[in-house]
């Protein structure tokens, strides 16, 4: 409150001083103008202590400003070979850019016949509850971030003894007249930096922001939905699964690898790439899927209705898009989004027939154990069943993606040339996966040299965003959070054995720790 006085005192006092009224008042502007300043930094920096000390109690509010300082939007936009200036332009250059992702969906007929192998029970939801009300709301998230409703979920959160019983009434009369509320289908997308330069269009991608209220309702859904489903989805998918992750993921195949090894047999895996998978789901094959399954009319056509007619807009530094409508894909953002798109995968796993397969989403492995070329051609032959498959369900392979890479002990091992759509797949003795670095002999010491090399240059990024920061358990939980995260992702994976990796890895803490002595003021230790 006292700054907030002197700063109107002080233009207050510069207007009075430019006309000339007394020749005194410059003295007390420049007086009033270094008090503003100084109280300006002290209130900055009791801002940050307070941060620093609610870091247990409330870290989001720690975490917002941190990540705040780092986010930078483009001054200017590359779209298309034009440039653009303009915030109102350049947030429809971004929509038009999201929207070019969606294609076409199929019509549904409902009497075409299914074509999904993997069939189960019927799947029906009666109703809501009042209790499932009341732990959707509690396992809401707290924010300020607020979608096309312009209502935060705070506020729900802290309302919720007086919304409870609408929404319980709303949420079945959705269910009841098979209608999804079309306020709720509405989406805000805010463009995201990726890698490269940021000038350009294609290295962003879009963050969508839904009502809480339509959150709330899909994760009620949700759960009713995978109580039922969980037992017909593929053990080989580890994404959006309890209990399953990119650890449990590259560990199946890591055990695949060295079981190879111990046999004295080659593992051949082929690693495919999906373009924009999740843009690209026809609605009218996966409600085709969904009536395989055994969904209920009632609940299929409840499904039809929160598909179909969703409208999107890009929101960029206070300006808003035109609106575009999504013709493909799960919804971003949403909760069954996510499962809709594991259940229209699912069959996949069903076509191959002497290869084993591992998924992340729509991150596809498929290997098989090679002791000869027969082994070869039959994993060729799943090969093409992916391809088919592709085709079938309308999604696209970037096939200049996909890789092989044969894991053996061999000096020699067996070499075969395998195709999808008769392009030849290119050949690699290293490959990224999930993050990690693979080798052919699966030492890992590449994966451990590039990460120590990246890891290296984190701290310098850390010491300029700390400076302000005194507390010596904000500066661990900075470093925990953007330095040892890495260190220890998937280290049950490569985990090293020689002495000199694992001291390369320590170096990066112990320097970590002379920079927390040094600004406790200690000795910095040499």
């Amino acid at each position: 409150m006292e700054t907030k006085r002197l700063i109107k005192r002080k233009a207050t006092v510069r207007k009075l001083a430019l006309k000339g009224v007394n020749p005194d008042l410059f003295d007390e502007f420049k007086s009033l103008r270094y008090s503003v300043k100084h109280n300006i930094q002290k209130d900055y920096n009791t801002h940050l202590r307070h941060m620093e000390n609610d870091l247990v109690s409330d870290p989001r509010r720690f975490w917002s400003y941190f990540k705040n300082k780092n986010i930078n939007s483009p001054d200017s936009l590359f779209y298309n070979n034009v440039r653009y200036n303009n915030d109102g332009d350049i947030a429809n250059a971004f929509a038009d850019y999201f929207s070019s992702a969606f294609k076409p969906s199929t019509d549904f007929d409902g009497n075409d016949e299914c074509k999904s192998d993997c069939v189960g029970d019927l799947v029906k939801i009666e109703n809501v509850t009042y209790d499932d009300v009341v732990l959707a709301i509690s396992e809401l998230k707290s924010s300020l971030t607020v979608g096309v409703d312009n209502i935060p979920s705070f506020i729900i959160k802290g309302c919720s003894e007086f919304l409870i019983y609408p929404l319980l009434v709303l949420f079945n009369l959705s269910l009841t007249t098979k209608v999804f509320p079309g306020v709720w289908k509405q989406t805000k997308s805010i463009p995201v930096s990726k890698k490269g330069d940021a000038q350009k269009c294609k290295n962003y991608r879009p963050i969508a922001i839904l009502s809480p209220f339509s959150k709330i309702f899909e994760s009620i859904i949700h759960k009713k939905l995978y109580n039922q489903l969980k037992n017909l989805i593929s053990t080989s998918q580890h994404r959006f699964i309890p209990k399953r992750s990119t650890t449990t993921n590259l560990f199946c195949l890591t055990d695949k690898i060295i079981s190879s090894f111990e046999s004295g047999s080659q593992l051949d895996v082929i690693y495919t790439d999906f373009s924009k998978a999740f843009d690209s789901i026809d609605f009218g094959i996966l409600l085709k899927k969904l009536q395989g399954i055994g969904f209920h009319v009632n609940l299929f056509d409840w499904l039809l209705s929160y598909l179909c007619k969703r409208s999107l807009y890009v929101y960029f530094n206070n300006a808003v898009s035109h609106e575009f409508t999504s013709t493909s894909g799960v919804p971003q953002g949403s909760n069954l989004g996510p499962l809709l798109f594991i259940l229209f995968i699912n069959d996949l796993t069903c076509v191959f027939k002497y290869s084993g397969c591992l998924l992340f989403a729509d991150d596809l492995k498929l290997f098989c154990s090679i002791r000869s070329d027969l082994d070869s051609v039959l994993l060729q032959r799943d090969l093409d069943c992916i391809f088919k498959w592709c085709i079938d369900n309308r999604l696209h392979l970037n096939i200049e993606k996909c890789s092989v890479l044969s894991y053996t002990g061999k000096a020699q091992p067996l070499i075969h040339v395998y195709k999808i759509n008769n392009l030849v797949l290119s050949r690699s003795n290293t490959i990224t996966d999930l993050g990690i670095i693979f080798d052919s002999k699966l030492d890992f010491s590449q994966h451990i040299d590039t990460m120590v090399s990246k890891t290296y240059r984190r701290p310098g990024f850390l010491k300029r965003r700390t400076r302000e920061f005194s507390s010596e358990l904000t500066l661990k939980v900075l470093y925990c959070a953007h330095i040892r995260s890495n260190l220890e992702y998937c280290s049950i994976i490569w985990n090293p054995n020689y002495r000199n990796k694992i001291e390369i890895i320590e170096r990066i803490q112990n320097n970590f720790l002379r920079y927390l002595l040094y600004k406790k003021k200690w000795i910095l230790l040499a």
